[in-house]
């Protein structure tokens, strides 16, 4: 009997402490949450961008901007790009946008037409390109890998892995031999993103810390297009915990966005390099 009673006793300590674990770890993660300050992180400066893909208009497909048939717009572009992000704690939400131009001349080897004006070899043809880029996505910081996962707290390194959503918005005009077409287009798309954040004050008093992101996206357009995807990653050194300088790489593609006969698969790669500001 004696031995009934302390296994029952036992039993309901046991679950009661239990219990207490789970109700304190819980209560833990949301005093993190509500002590975690909302963040606001600003990446702007120029993406070097140039423009490249194919085309076509009832005839021969050309390259936007390499040898061959091409509509003459591989030249470098210093494009400005801004990336807003803000958030609290695992979530945030991050707006991006950027706007550039091309100009060139086009050259076909081969006779073909482009919206019913026919292109013959040797002889240049004016052509241009105009690119406004929106996207919005959602963020989650799903899994810490290393540290503690909150960026308001310092670690010697930080190490989270987590899905996003995106929206985003293309618009394009676009004119060779006087042809001139326009469009916009809407895709929808997911990804993942890898984000580092490593104390640099135990080895030097020059700098805060450092940030490595890597990630990418993929979906579609919603009508009239096709396949959509972007890829980007950056190493970033923050001077201050306020203001840091970033260098990195940021490619989007696109396939088959079309407006009647005039069909382009447009792609913009390039280095990104631009100033940091958090607050």
């Amino acid at each position: 009997m004696q031995l009934v009673l302390l296994t029952t006793f036992l039993t309901i300590t046991a679950g009661s402490a239990l219990a207490q674990d789970t109700e304190s770890a819980t209560s833990n993660e949301a005093v993190a949450l509500a002590d975690a300050p909302l963040r606001i992180d600003f990446f702007g400066g120029a993406w070097l961008v140039r423009a490249k893909g194919t085309g076509s208009n009832g005839g021969e497909t050309l390259e936007i901007g390499d040898s061959g048939s091409t509509m003459g717009l591989g030249n470098l572009d210093a494009l400005f790009r801004g990336e807003l992000t803000i958030g609290q704690g695992e979530w945030s939400v991050r707006a991006m946008g950027s706007h550039g131009s091309w100009s060139g001349n086009g050259e076909v080897t081969s006779a073909t037409t482009w919206g019913g004006v026919a292109l013959n070899p040797g002889t240049e043809y004016a052509s241009s390109l105009d690119m406004t880029w929106m996207a919005f996505e959602a963020h989650w910081d799903a899994i810490t890998l290393k540290g503690d996962g909150h960026r308001h707290t310092t670690d010697p390194i930080d190490l989270v892995f987590g899905p996003h959503l995106g929206v985003a918005w293309l618009d394009l005009s676009q004119s060779l031999a006087g042809v001139s077409n326009s469009g916009n287009w809407w895709s929808v798309y997911g990804g993942a993103e890898l984000s580092m954040i490593v104390d640099l004050k135990p080895f030097t008093s020059w700098l805060h810390s450092l940030t490595v992101d890597v990630g990418g996206s993929l979906g579609g357009t919603v009508t009239d297009g096709g396949a959509f995807w972007k890829v980007g990653g950056g190493l970033g050194l923050n001077i201050t915990p306020n203001f840091g300088v970033n260098v990195g790489y940021r490619l989007m593609e696109y396939k088959n966005l079309t407006n009647n006969a005039w069909d382009l698969s447009p792609s913009f790669p390039g280095l990104f390099a631009g100033l940091n500001f958090s607050f």
